[in-house]
């Protein structure tokens, strides 16, 4: 637990406040909080912590006793804590249904009782169905766990895969067989569902386990704007439907491509201005909005914003 208080204010910029990093590591969810984790490379510790008080965090906050120099953790751009904990959720229950149905094991309880889980992976099972596409899985599953036993060293993610008669392990027994302590192994497994994020996006070498990817939930008015978007709504139709401001609007758009769900980025900068922005941005990274609103008067806030996720998500790269 130290080591994320650690490396989150470590990575966070120097201005922002502590109690802005306790609601990134918590989940607060508030759309100044998500882009304070997206624009500082922390979204996907952001809810890591869910259940650590504010006292609790000062305490860690002010106590290094705990920490463990040989655990570098590192972060993913696109995905969010929850993202990883339910990709690995939906691999899980699609490797248990796989290995019982192929030894017509069709009564067994499921890893998951994430219903939106259940339903993702039933599409891809049943994708894998139509095409005989079962040895495929398996290959691309080892491939999976031998690339990150490559890169990591280790993997410890193996352990809690179920298939038949094949129990997984709890976390408690992985830690006596590794003899790690847990909350050290919660971290190792946090790097390794990073790892293994990184590794399935590339949907030529994984395209199944690319498909199980679960992307962050949205605020309810968020989905609401998605809706309208999807159906060819305007911004100005779906601001007068929910009766918001438009700053409001740009809000849900912002999650939006925070959470991986447009990518649409040149509907609302050019090209040329991501090109000028840029290269002004990879220097002056740790400095407030005030700041590029200075320098560059022309563009709004929102797009200094949305120019700054889309830099840090690596969705605009500039050559």
């Amino acid at each position: 637990m130290y080591n994320i208080i650690n490396f989150v204010q470590a990575q966070s910029h120097d201005y922002k406040s502590q109690k802005s990093i306790y609601n990134i590591i918590t989940g607060k969810k508030s759309h100044q909080t998500f882009f304070d984790a997206a624009s500082q490379n922390l979204l996907s510790l952001y809810h890591s912590l869910p259940n650590l008080k504010y006292p609790s965090f000062e305490r860690f906050s002010n106590d290094d006793s705990d920490f463990n120099e040989d655990c570098a953790l590192i972060t993913h751009p696109r995905y969010t804590y929850d993202s990883l904990i339910n990709t690995f959720s939906a691999i899980q229950l699609l490797t248990q249904t796989v290995s019982n149905l192929n030894h017509h094991q069709n009564h067994f309880i499921p890893t998951s009782q994430h219903q939106f889980i259940q339903q993702r992976v039933k599409e891809v099972f049943t994708y894998i169905k139509i095409h005989n596409l079962h040895n495929d899985f398996k290959d691309e599953l080892t491939q999976l766990f031998t690339t990150l036993y490559q890169q990591l060293g280790q993997t410890y993610l193996h352990y809690y895969l179920q298939g038949f008669e094949e129990s997984m392990y709890t976390r408690q027994q992985v830690s006596l067989i590794e003899n790690i302590p847990q909350h050290h192994l919660l971290e190792l497994e946090y790097i390794e569902l990073v790892s293994l994020l990184s590794l399935i996006e590339d949907n030529q070498n994984f395209k199944l386990l690319s498909k199980l990817i679960i992307l962050p939930s949205l605020l309810n008015k968020t989905q609401l704007t998605l809706n309208g978007l999807t159906h060819g709504q305007s911004i100005e139709t779906i601001q007068q439907q929910q009766n918001v401001k438009i700053n409001t609007i740009e809000d849900h758009l912002l999650e939006l491509f925070i959470k991986g769900y447009i990518h649409d980025y040149y509907s609302y900068f050019s090209e040329e201005d991501i090109e000028t922005f840029s290269p002004y941005y990879a220097t002056h990274r740790d400095e407030r909005l005030r700041l590029f609103k200075e320098q560059f008067p022309n563009y709004s806030y929102f797009q200094i914003k949305l120019m700054i996720v889309g830099i840090e998500r690596g969705d605009l790269v500039v050559t």
